[in-house]
């Protein structure tokens, strides 16, 4: 569905990489707020017009970008609807600024990555990632990933602190590489293979 934006106007070039598809643009087209700040007017916020996807980003006088863009990229071949979601999920909560409920969602991926390969509902959060570590899906490099994910993941759920945007962005990325190395390359290898087979 593409969105027409009724009154919409030049508002003056900004880039920026939108929170809502990710493309890094360079729009001009959308709206413009004044305030009386410093005894005038001056403009005080802005929402632009992605050219892409065309949904609205709102700027305010600090240049605060909400939503904020994502981190990473999607990750290709992921049979699993609820570990794909829930993914973008963790990308939407960090474009939000909400880092705690991104690291979370990251630490039930862990839950979700097992059972969508075979590990039954209702065990432990350690028997999941036991189940991965067991069943070759970790990588010998990868479990310090998983380590990463599971120990800020448990402090974000059991105790009463925010997690950073450091740590977020740290967790969101190892989560990325973990799906990449559980179904985007095997994904890429099986269609390489269709490929020759076809050749």
């Amino acid at each position: 569905m593409i969105l027409h934006w009724k009154n919409s106007e030049n508002i003056g070039s900004r880039k920026y990489k939108c929170g809502h598809c990710g493309s890094h643009i360079a729009s001009q087209v959308g709206f413009s707020a004044q305030s009386h700040i410093g005894g005038s007017n001056r403009t005080a916020a802005w929402i632009y017009l992605c050219h892409s996807c065309h949904k609205p980003t709102f700027f305010d006088y600090h240049q605060n970008q909400s939503p904020g863009p994502s981190i990473g990229t999607k990750v290709q071949h992921i049979p699993n609807e609820d570990v794909e979601n829930l993914f973008n999920e963790a990308k939407a909560c960090f474009s939000i600024s909400a880092f705690t409920s991104s690291v979370m969602c990251c630490r039930k991926l862990l839950m979700n990555i097992s059972v969508s390969e075979g590990a039954k509902e209702g065990a432990s959060f350690g028997q999941y990632v036991t189940y991965l570590e067991d069943n070759n899906y970790i990588s010998p490099n990868g479990k310090k990933w998983v380590d990463s994910i599971r120990k800020l993941g448990n402090e974000a759920n059991h105790k009463i602190e925010f997690k950073t945007p450091n740590e977020a962005e740290r967790i969101l990325k190892f989560t990325e590489m973990l799906l990449r190395f559980i179904y985007e390359l095997p994904g890429i290898m099986e269609e390489t293979e269709i490929n020759e087979t076809h050749e």
